[in-house]
């Protein structure tokens, strides 16, 4: 015998067809928002999942239909509806391509939240979001005894010889991206490296910039920082590093909202009053991306809003701010240089290419002319655009090593269309894109570098001032 609902005007199903395991309630607050699904498929196409797995239930509309089934009691929540909403990158191609401009991401995290809610979150996760994240000093102990570990190279040894992939083949592939071991941390070099490292100090009245220090800059690649320290001192600013914390885009990604708003109000009190940067400056796309979101994030904590809002008036990326600034231009006088002098021998022209980061491009912070601009104005370089550089590379923070034949599929789509440029440099303004694209080089037996845009700027100043 059927069971008849009621839907009350511009709502979810209600009244006797209640499932046992009714929708969570925050999913109504996004009813309006996903019956606007025309369900056109103008979203298969444009995601990068779906161009990897052909799979209906990995596209944005099958999401959101799935989404919509569970609010209008017509499917439960339950392990077996995890998959699909699992297998998202947050780049938002899908909210791009939709007329009606559904947030799919939104729906994603929400679904993650609640399904956290229902069933628990790890324990492993629930420490480092909520209790090792938070902590920059015991964070940086932990890295520091992992890198001690590595460079036994008793962990390499077992990965080389099959025994980590037998144990987790998800560990095997967090090896690979994560190469070597970066020795010193940033923070520890940038203690060592002294005020004005790169050529002449600034004026004591020169601008005062906040340098946001990335964890995978700090962990992994710290001499990305220390070059982007060196192209903010060049172009005449004073720079403070900040004693930051994780920005909490990896726990907002997991669907952790608690503690991504925890990590938003502890960076807003470690950095106190913005009004005294001329801006805060980060090379990493995926930070700059989410502190500027701390706003909407905090949209309902009166006591934290309006320094979010501070934040994000000041917070730049590290392209939009030197173009911002004059570009490299500006860099002549601070070095004493009249003319460029490329790095590249006289007469031959490095081919790079660039890979627009999904929290740095148009869908996010819509940062999309000035890395080309900057990278157009380098000597010694010929810039050459890739087919699809906007695309996800299919890093998405851990999603590679959780889903590493769905993210092999996607990097190497996205090498193949690099090696059709030439390019034997790949730029880009994330780390985690880095350490994806230079598996994915490796992967292709391409070998091609992928340096972080404030790297070529450092080369480049460096080379003006000879």
């Amino acid at each position: 015998m059927s069971t008849v609902t009621e839907r009350g005007a511009g709502g979810p199903a209600v009244a006797g067809g209640a499932t046992k395991n009714a929708a969570p309630e925050e999913f109504q607050a996004l009813y309006d928002h996903v019956i606007t699904c025309g369900k056109c498929g103008f979203c298969q196409p444009v995601c990068p999942i779906f161009r990897a797995t052909g799979r209906e239930a990995n596209v944005a509309r099958g999401k959101v239909a799935l989404f919509r089934n569970m609010l209008e009691d017509r499917t439960e929540l339950e392990p077996d509806t995890k998959d699909a909403f699992d297998n998202c990158l947050l780049c938002r191609a899908c909210t791009e391509a939709c007329f009606s401009a559904v947030k799919t991401d939104k729906v994603v995290v929400s679904y993650r939240h609640a399904y956290a809610g229902r069933f628990g979150r790890g324990m492993i996760q629930r420490a480092v979001f909520h209790h090792l994240l938070p902590r920059p000093r015991l964070m940086r102990g932990l890295v520091r005894t992992v890198w001690a570990l590595r460079r036994t190279g008793i962990p390499d040894l077992l990965r080389r010889t099959g025994v980590i992939g037998m144990i987790n083949p998800k560990i095997q592939r967090a090896m690979e991206l994560g190469g070597g071991t970066p020795g010193a941390l940033l923070t520890s070099r940038i203690k060592k490296r002294g005020k004005a490292a790169a050529g002449t100090a600034p004026a004591a009245d020169a601008p005062l910039v906040g340098y946001w220090i990335s964890c995978g800059y700090n962990y992994v690649l710290p001499e990305v920082g220390i070059a982007t320290l060196d192209v903010l001192e060049a172009l005449g600013n004073r720079v403070a590093p900040l004693d930051n914390c994780c920005c909490g885009l990896a726990a907002y990604g997991y669907g952790d909202v608690e503690a991504a708003k925890e990590l938003a109000r502890e960076n807003l009190r470690r950095i106190g009053d913005v009004d005294r940067f001329t801006a805060i400056v980060s090379e990493c796309g995926s930070c700059s991306g989410h502190l500027k979101e701390y706003a909407e994030l905090l949209a309902d904590d009166p006591e934290w809003l309006a320094r979010a809002e501070a934040l994000k008036a000041k917070m730049r990326s590290f392209s939009e701010f030197v173009q911002e600034t004059g570009g490299l231009s500006a860099g002549a006088a601070a070095t004493g240089s009249e003319a460029a002098g490329g790095i590249g021998a006289p007469g031959t022209k490095i081919i790079v290419t660039y890979h627009e980061s999904c929290h740095l491009g148009k869908r996010y912070q819509n940062v999309t002319a000035q890395p080309r601009q900057i990278l157009r104005s380098l000597d010694g370089y010929e810039f050459r655009e890739a087919m699809e550089s906007d695309s996800c590379c299919g890093a998405a923070g851990t999603y590679g090593i959780l889903h590493p034949e769905t993210s092999g599929a996607i990097i190497d789509r996205k090498t193949g269309f690099i090696q059709d440029t030439g390019a034997t440099v790949v730029a880009t303004e994330c780390p985690s894109c880095m350490m994806q694209l230079s598996y994915g080089l490796k992967r292709a037996g391409s070998t091609a570098k992928v340096k972080n845009i404030s790297e070529l700027c450092a080369e480049e100043l460096r080379g003006r001032s000879k």
